[in-house]
């Protein structure tokens, strides 16, 4: 049997479990499954996590980190071998893959006991052959990108060019657009090609791609939030994701007013370290509702009703902020007291202070609703 050099990677991946009589991964320089070879695949379930994520779950990944495996492939061209008995992990023999001197990823085999040295041998002879497809791959994967963000920019935008894309990729019913963002930048980077071969198994007729620093998509909004959720789950970097899914609209023109939403939600999840979580407006419709605010409130700060209260308790230290605010999170005198360990008329007269010192009466629905909107903001 010879290895299969004019195949796609996955083919490649196959014809070397062949050889080796062992299953096989291949994976970029980030780690990311880009290939592997069929049949075998409930070796342990480290390979059985790794293929469904499409990354080496984050327990196992750990293990091996500890190993300094990851340090080793930036520097050695030889087989290293990986032994996690206590992970109850099958052996891993692995090699870098490298371009031109750089690293571009790696080839695992999962062989019991370690390779031989004909296994080994057969791991340095296929790494270059690996390199020049995942060369290949790249490029191709590359224009591919090009062609999705194209498109992408062409559905957000809306109009007559929009629905002509819609149309050639016969997409009918309701979408909804969907925002991913990250305070780290690496997290984002890391799941957009994992999102892309995600949504191309479940959703064919979806679309995502790296937009503005945030992962942008176009989804079936009935089932956006369980396509979504059940990628979060195979993610290894789930939790560094915020997910924002957008209004759901049955014109493609309207697209641009989802992504707005979309945007929205995702930020106010990031604001709040909410993440490894998928949300939609009436999820998170307050913390929205009060982004939206803030910046009225900044602009507007000295007009504020607790700006008054704040500079009343600086002057006259009345602790009038403190009793606002805990009776309007207990609505009651009495809790609001027991919060503030103090007697209850001594929040009765700080209200009444309030009112009549500073023109914030908190019998008044309409104040009510503007301290509590910047209390949340302050908060």
């Amino acid at each position: 049997m010879t290895l299969d050099v004019d195949g796609d990677l996955f083919d490649l991946a196959n014809s070397l479990a062949g050889l080796l009589g062992a299953p096989v991964t291949i994976e970029d320089r980030d780690t990311i499954v880009i290939a592997y070879s069929g049949g075998n695949q409930d070796v342990d379930e480290a390979r059985i996590g790794t293929i469904l994520g499409r990354q080496v779950p984050v327990r196992y990944r750990e293990a091996i980190a500890a190993t300094g495996v990851f340090e080793k492939l930036r520097t050695s061209d030889d087989v290293i071998t990986v032994d996690l008995p206590e992970e109850h992990m099958v052996s891993r023999a692995v090699i870098a893959v490298r371009d031109e001197g750089r690293l571009a990823g790696s080839i695992w085999a999962a062989i019991p006991g370690g390779p031989s040295a004909a296994q080994a041998e057969i791991l340095r002879a296929a790494a270059p052959v690996v390199a020049g497809r995942l060369r290949a791959e790249a490029s191709r994967a590359d224009r591919n990108r090009r062609e999705r963000v194209a498109l992408l920019d062409t559905l957000l935008g809306g109009g007559e060019e929009a629905e002509a894309v819609a149309a050639d990729r016969t997409m009918r019913g309701d979408w909804a657009v969907v925002t991913i963002r990250s305070a780290d930048d690496e997290a984002l980077h890391q799941a957009a090609g994992p999102l892309t071969l995600h949504l191309a198994a479940i959703a064919p007729g979806a679309l995502s791609a790296p937009q503005d620093r945030s992962i942008r998509g176009v989804l079936p909004a009935g089932s956006a939030a369980r396509i979504l959720g059940d990628f979060l789950r195979r993610f290894g970097a789930r939790d560094r994701l915020a997910v924002g899914i957008g209004t759901p609209v049955g014109q493609v023109a309207d697209l641009p007013e989802s992504r707005v939403v979309a945007d929205q939600v995702a930020d106010a999840l990031v604001r709040r370290g909410r993440v490894g979580v998928v949300a939609s407006l009436d999820d998170v419709f307050a913390d929205v509702l009060v982004d939206r605010l803030e910046g009225f409130l900044n602009l507007h700060r000295r007009s504020s009703p607790l700006t008054r209260l704040a500079e009343h308790d600086r002057t006259h230290e009345g602790g009038l902020v403190d009793a606002v605010r805990a009776f309007l999170d207990t609505g009651e005198i009495s809790t609001a007291a027991e919060a503030l360990t103090v007697h209850p008329n001594t929040v009765r007269n700080r209200l009444r202070r309030a009112r009549e010192a500073c023109g914030v009466d908190v019998g008044d629905p309409a104040v009510r609703l503007a301290l509590m909107i910047d209390l949340r903001v302050v908060r």
